[in-house]
């Protein structure tokens, strides 16, 4: 599972910060967070509004497959 409170905290946003940044209430940061799972495009938005730069790396045999998720810091 991803700690997507240390990558927050990491950024120096509180939840409320990213709630105002996302549209959300601080309640919804906070199950986003909990979760064990979540579709890719929740995922996505969150990073994107942390401002991060990431990535989806793909390893299949000897092939490794990279797939740019965010434009990082550009994004704030």
């Amino acid at each position: 599972m991803i700690d997507l409170a240390a990558i927050r905290k990491a950024t120096g946003l509180t939840q409320v910060q990213l709630a105002a940044k996302l549209g959300v209430g601080q309640a919804a940061v906070s199950k986003i967070e909990r979760q064990s799972e979540m579709l890719m495009g929740t995922l996505v938005s969150y990073l994107t509004a942390l401002g991060v730069d990431a990535s989806l790396v793909v390893e299949v045999g000897d092939q490794t497959m990279t797939y740019q998720l965010t434009v990082g810091r550009r994004a704030r």
